[in-house]
């Protein structure tokens, strides 16, 4: 960087603008900074909890299965055809 000063360094929340704060206030202002230096300018998607967690849910209803569709369906506010879906990926 030589003489340049990492500007960076010196931003504070009070120079976010009002559209970002809520994001500094879930992580933070240093990992704000650091969510910048490695995608700041482009676009970035970031999933909703439910699609980013189905393959967490899915894994578990496959490891603990024990035959109990309805079960399981109610368990994970999901229909039986759902879960005999998620099941039939575990005996291929």
């Amino acid at each position: 960087m030589g003489g340049w000063i990492l500007m960076l360094e010196y931003l504070s929340k009070d120079d976010i603008p009002d559209t970002l704060k809520d994001i500094v206030d879930a992580i933070g202002i240093d990992s704000f900074k650091e969510l910048i230096k490695l995608v700041g300018g482009s676009n970035l998607y970031i999933p909703n909890e439910s699609s980013i967690t189905k393959p967490v849910r899915n894994k578990i209803i496959r490891d603990t299965f024990k035959g109990d569709y309805k079960e399981v369906a109610r368990r994970f506010n999901i229909s039986e055809v759902q879960v005999r879906n998620i099941i039939k990926i575990k005996d291929h």
